[in-house]
């Protein structure tokens, strides 16, 4: 019986060291695009016999997916893995902080812009649209950390860890940079 205890822990030790190596590959493969392109029709020399086709009026053309293209696996050998993404999260945090304080601002000017025409509908809406994006800002927040420590949590102790939730942390906030804009660049508003 002490044998069989001893070949189990062994193959479960195997595992173990097999699986972050996984991860390590999984981690900084070469991204998949989000968005699939179909390949390029052949090119006819004759126009009538290329193939048509047609595009429904009633179904709107969809924008393509935004692509990322992963700066520290695009530079694989060169790297400190733990520093870029690290780095990486750190610019990706501040083009949402610009774009978070723009539409802030936004809003304050709309409601200067209430003001001056004594609108008391549009300052109570501005003033109520300004506590709500505070607060789901907050909460998105928790969020992210919450999200991202789960991720690293399965890691805890080894030294893919930081990546993973650097990682994490990025693509959480790519999303939430993609959700503001939807929400708030609308009627024609720029947040840049």
């Amino acid at each position: 019986m002490p044998g069989l205890v001893l070949q189990r822990k062994a193959n479960a030790m195997a595992l173990r060291t097999r699986i972050p190596t996984a991860l390590l590959l999984l981690c900084c493969a070469t991204p998949i695009p989000l968005a699939q392109t179909q390949p390029a029709a052949p090119k006819s020399e004759s126009p009538s016999l290329a193939p048509k086709t047609a595009q429904s009026s009633t179904t709107p053309a969809q924008p393509p997916a935004p692509e990322y293209t992963d700066p520290c696996a695009a530079h694989a050998t060169t790297v400190d893995f733990d520093t870029c993404y690290a780095d990486q999260f750190r610019l990706t945090d501040q083009d949402l902080n610009h774009l978070y304080r723009n539409t802030l601002l936004a809003f304050e000017a709309d409601i200067a812009d209430a003001h001056q025409r004594a609108d008391q509908g549009q300052l109570s809406y501005d003033a109520t649209a300004i506590a709500d994006l505070k607060n789901a800002e907050a909460a998105w927040i928790k969020y992210r950390d919450l999200q991202c420590l789960a991720a690293g949590q399965q890691l805890q102790g080894g030294s893919i860890r930081p990546i993973v939730v650097n990682k994490c942390m990025i693509l959480v906030t790519r999303h939430r940079i993609d959700d503001i804009r939807a929400a708030y660049e609308i009627g024609g508003r720029n947040l840049e």
